[in-house]
């Protein structure tokens, strides 16, 4: 463990040293570096145990697993992203700590609003980002890091990029995490983690630096997490000195500090190259890669790089044991064995000695447990993007984030270039692609050509997406036309101004001069002019000798050197297969092995909980597969921080060498697991609730005289009145409701007179409504069939306030319809209400706005009202427009008439209506000829059995158009509460076809012409002026909206209304049928 003073590439920063206590010793550490580097530096690598006792170190390096948790000043921490800043005091957290320090609680809790909040401030999330505000589309990105960048923040090495316009390509990944969000950096909070997804697409959130908790509310949610490090299961996996590569990488790169100089890397894929390269940049010797596959992967432009430093790629070899140091505080050695099929080869087990580090990298999984949550929350608009989805390199990221964006504008019918997607959706399949050859040797130039003067080679052999080179000549001697080629040269074009050798991400182009015998090479390490070293080919394998004359020394710190070739071991030996050289004294040494002893030690599956492999086997028994689940709850595998995303693989990978298959995920989780406290939420029981800050970026405030939200029938029948009384009513609607719905009917027959009055009058409004503006309004009756004693005495009671008499079944042709079936025998009679009407609901609706908008009031239509409270005498409606922007309207006066989504909102001004939506199913036919009484339409007729999952089925045909359009109640308001309404089922669908081809069987032949369903607002009728609120009413809109909307209106002025209107208000007794729904 030390600390890395001199660097290739980084640039070191100046001392700037503070200190802390760690069980009583002094620490000193670099500030704005984390305690997990300065403990490391000062040789203190342990720091937690296990359950059992055996000592512990970092495990994921980036805050995601709760390994590293330590108490930092009396508070749990995790230290490798704990900053020393300001820090007194570190220990390890005691087995029965109770933690003493008292969380104040917060006076005011910030609520964000957002179209589309991005978690991740990764390559991918920024994508995301940068064009969606292209796009002009209102987004945040929230983090758990201090910067932006993700895993780019410690990447050293320059970045493979396939682009329109250099951008990216050839730039290191830290260099890269600095441009990601342009200049401006507002709406991105870093420092900042989920701890879970809530109801109502509230997403929760903690500063874990400031220890603030707040929450983003959002339409869209996009999961840009990346990815979590694979550790596959071997002894000792988990002690100090065994780390992911993710914690190398990070500690190395990110706070320059090296976990040890003696390193052993597992897995020879492009982290294992990368992370080799870089060990040795920092300082490091890496005495050998091992692979359990029998031929190595990654991009072979890697592991190129690699062999020609002549570091030993060790392929069909696993590892079977990290061997402990005498104190156990990091290791010393390493079991390894050949394979086959990821299965040791017994009698082949073998140690290396002489190593302090192992430094695996064996793959990363998707960090996808809120992708996973978000699915269930936010269904189809919630997104994954980057390695959060699919492991990828950083063009995929890049690629898969700007198609993100646009498909979220053209869900949000935001216009958008479709070309310009398809484009971008092209080149992310493409990026997809492993490396394929296309070539088997690398372009080259005629003799002659190679005579004239010097020239590069590309030993590109591979298509994959990476193009800088091509931006690198300013003569266009490179093209690349797509991610599936290689790299062409133009040797005509060709100067030899080898300024493309330090460009490749890969090092992959080398210059020649055959004339003066002459190699420029690149390479990313600290080489003085003058010297002798070894030259290479792409597999270490030495070709001769040469002198490093001169050095280019260049800004991305990617250097060459003109190498005079001194001698070649062979005159048969071409130069144009040098690739690389080496200092002498820098030459690997050859691995020394020896025959392994026997050991006892334990694989442990799960390290929080301490569950090895034997304790699964024994659970498992004989089965062959088992759920995740099953193993979680006998086991309590997958229940400690890493919520299940580290073990459960590892559980996977190494039951299935046991014969057995691990079925399912683990139930996903928030992950902040441990550092969410029940004392940050908690609300003391005295003091009042917490104040909310609702916040939207870039939102305009206006203020309104009156303000009503929901455009249905009572929305917009309210607008009417308020304007026309001078009150200048602003009514915002987001989406039709039941209002639009509804199957166009009214009647004045209710079982209670007070409801027969409303309906009266309201009858007579759209009488006059039809004299204005054609309504398709027609005067029509109700046909309430009686199917027993007690639907017979209920309609019976209903006719005392209507125009209404009874028929018996033999005069049904006659008073409803000549086609009616003289054989259903499901009837006793039928009640028969005159006075009733029918109207198209939409015209209905538009005409009473165009009527309000005449007398000075205002709609502005798809927009929704995102958020609602109240300060003092005012309201505060946060509303979302269809140009996606946010608008905060204040008024005095806000009216709710948001129909089924009312209570929800009632409820955030601390009003609670006990109102849910009910599911009712409607249907259209064809177009037919009039089937009612002396050839007119067929009235409402209406079948009020509890038959079949429902309670009743009723229609009417339209006099417009012929079609018959009905409707059918559920039984239970409990089975279809909150039910989809944009689905059907096929109960409906058969009980209406039964009961209406059983009234008129040549409706048999009759066709669909549609099918909806729509909510009812149950369970009462609520019109409270002193509230704001007018809802709830269960169907009957149509029915009653513009008359109640008139004494609402005539409340609020102080005019004089029936004593019954009262009674419509929460706290009133309430009107309700007494004999019918």
């Amino acid at each position: 463990m030390f600390k890395i003073t001199s660097h290739p590439i980084l640039e070191i920063p100046k001392d700037n040293v503070t200190s802390f206590k760690f069980n009583g010793i002094e620490i000193k550490g670099q500030k704005d570096f984390t305690i997990a580097a300065a403990l490391h530096q000062s040789g203190y690598p342990v720091h937690s145990h296990s359950i059992e006792g055996r000592n512990r170190s970092l495990a994921c390096g980036i805050g995601k697993c709760g390994a590293c948790e330590m108490l930092v000043d009396g508070v749990v921490r995790r230290i490798c992203i704990t900053k020393v800043n300001g820090v007194k005091e570190v220990s390890e957290i005691p087995k029965n700590f109770l933690a003493e320090k008292k969380i104040s609680n917060q006076t005011d809790t910030k609520i964000y609003k957002t179209q589309v909040l991005i978690v991740g401030a990764g390559p991918a999330g920024l994508a995301v980002r940068e064009q969606l505000n292209k796009l002009g589309i209102n987004n945040l990105v929230v983090d758990s890091n201090d910067k932006i960048g993700g895993q780019f923040l410690m990447q050293t090495h320059q970045f493979f990029f396939f682009e329109q316009e250099q951008r990216f390509g050839g730039m290191r990944g830290f260099d890269i995490a600095k441009t990601l969000a342009g200049e401006d950096h507002e709406g991105i909070f870093l420092n900042s983690s989920v701890w879970d997804i809530l109801e109502g697409k509230r997403v929760g959130m903690k500063n874990i630096e400031t220890g603030e908790i707040f929450y983003i509310d959002s339409e869209h949610f996009v999961v840009a997490t990346g990815a979590v490090p694979f550790m596959p299961v071997f002894k000792n996996d988990d002690m100090p000195g065994v780390y992911t590569a993710a914690v190398f990488q990070k500690m190395m790169n990110s706070e320059l500090t090296l976990l040890g100089k003696k390193v052993l890397t597992v897995g020879a894929g492009n982290i294992g190259y990368l992370t080799s390269y870089q060990a040795m940049q920092a300082g490091a010797k890496v005495v050998a890669i091992l692979e359990a596959m029998p031929k190595e992967g990654g991009f072979p432009v890697q592991a190129n790089r690699i062999r020609r430093l002549s570091i030993p790629i060790m392929t069909s070899t696993i590892l079977l044991e990290a061997i402990p140091n005498d104190d156990n505080t990091g290791i010393k050695g390493a079991i390894i064995a050949d394979c086959e099929n990821f299965k040791p080869i017994p009698g082949t087990e073998r140690l290396i000695e002489d190593i302090d580090i192992i430094n695996v990298c064996t793959g990363l999984i998707p960090d996808n447990n809120l992708l996973m949550k978000g699915n269930e929350l936010f269904g189809k608009s919630c997104h994954g993007v980057g390695d959060a989805v699919r492991i990828g390199e950083g063009t995929s990221a890049v690629l898969r984030g700007k198609q993100c964006a646009y498909e979220i504008a053209m869900a949000n019918n935001v216009r958008v270039d479709y070309d310009e997607y398809l484009r971008v959706s092209k080149e992310y399949i493409d990026s997809q692609q492993h490396p394929f050859r296309v070539l088997e040797e690398p372009f080259a130039p005629d003799k002659e050509r190679m005579e004239k003067r010097s020239f590069v080679q590309i030993d590109c052999l591979y298509g994959f997406a990476c193009n800088p080179c091509q931006f690198a000549c300013k003569y266009g001697a490179i093209t690349k036309s797509s991610t599936s080629t290689v790299p062409k040269i133009d040797f005509d074009k060709c100067i030899g101004c080898m300024d493309c050798v330090t460009r490749c991400p890969g090092l992959a182009i080398f210059g020649f001069n055959t004339k003066k015998k002459q190699v420029f090479l690149p390479f990313e390490y600290e080489v003085k002019e003058g010297i002798d070293v070894v030259l290479v080919d792409n597999n270490g394998k030495r070709l001769g000798m040469g002198n490093i004359e001169a050095i280019k020394k260049n800004a991305n710190k990617t250097n060459f050197a003109r190498i005079n070739i001194t001698s070649l071991i062979s005159e048969d030996i071409d130069m144009l297969k040098i690739r690389g050289f080496l200092v002498p004294e820098n030459v690997p040494e050859e691995i020394h092995t020896r025959k392994a002893e026997e050991d006892v030690a334990k694989s442990f599956v799960c390290h929080c909980e301490d569950i090895t492999v034997e304790d699964l086997l024994k659970v498992i028994g004989d089965r062959k597969t088992i759920t995740v689940d099953e193993l979680k709850h006998t086991t309590r595998i997958a229940m400690g921080d890493c919520r299940g995303k580290r073990c459960v693989p590892r559980a996977k990978q190494i039951l299935r060498s046991y014969g057995v298959e691990v079925t399912e995920d683990a139930t996903p989780r928030g992950p902040l697991s441990t550092q969410l406290t029940m004392g940050e939420l908690r609300k003391e029981a005295h003091e009042n609730i917490l104040s909310r800050t609702f916040i939207a970026y870039n939102h305009t405030v206006i203020k309104v005289n009156s303000l009503i939200a929901g455009g249905g029938i009572a929305g917009s029948s309210l607008y009417r009145y308020m304007a026309e009384a001078g009150m200048k009513p602003l009514l915002i609607n987001s989406e039709r409701g039941a209002s639009w719905r509804n199957i166009a009917g009214g009647r004045p027959a209710f079982s209670n007179p007070e409801l027969a009055d409303i309906a009266k009058h309201n009858h007579e409004m759209f009488i006059e409504l039809n004299k204005v503006s054609k309504i398709d309004y027609f005067p029509t009756r109700y046909v309430n069939l009686a199917h027993d004693e007690a639907s017979y005495k209920g309609l019976e009671a209903a006719m005392g306030w209507s125009d209404a008499y009874m028929v018996s079944p033999k005069d049904f042709q006659k008073e409803i319809s000549p086609y009616f079936n003289k054989e259903n025998k499901n009837y006793i009679a039928a009640q028969i209400t005159n006075d009733c009407w029918q109207a198209t609901p939409g015209k209905a609706i538009d005409l009473l706005r165009n009527i309000g908008t005449n007398a000075g009031g205002e709609i502005l239509e798809s927009a929704k009202l995102v958020e609602l409270y109240k300060t003092g005498n005012e309201y505060h409606a946060l509303v979302l427009t269809k140009e996606n922007q946010y608008i905060d309207y204040v008024t005095e006066i806000f009216i709710n008439a948001l129909g089924f989504n009312s209570s929800a909102f009632a409820s955030k001004l601390g009003i609670e209506t006990g109102l849910f939506p009910v599911k009712h199913q409607a249907f259209i036919t064809k177009r037919m000829p009039l089937l009612g009484k002396n050839g007119d339409g067929l009235d409402m007729v209406i079948d009020r059995r509890h038959y079949k999952g429902f309670s009743a089925v009723y229609g009417q045909q339209l006099r417009e158009t012929g079609q018959i359009i009905g409707c059918a109640s559920p039984a239970f308001d409990a089975q279809e509460s909150k039910s989809n309404r944009k689905v059907n089922s096929v109960e409906f669908m058969g009980i209406a076809s039964e009961v209406f081809s059983d009234w008129i069987p040549e409706l048999k032949n009759i066709s669909f012409q549609a099918v909806w369903s729509g909510y009812y607002t149950e369970p009462r009728y609520i019109v409270d002026p002193e509230l704001g609120l007018f809802t709830g009413l269960r169907g009957h809109g149509f029915m009653l909206s513009q008359y109640l909307a008139k004494l609402y209106v005539d409340k609020l002025q102080g005019r004089p209304v029936p004593e019954y209107f009262d009674k419509l208000k929460l706290k009133g007794e309430g009107i309700a049928e007494t004999a019918l729904k």
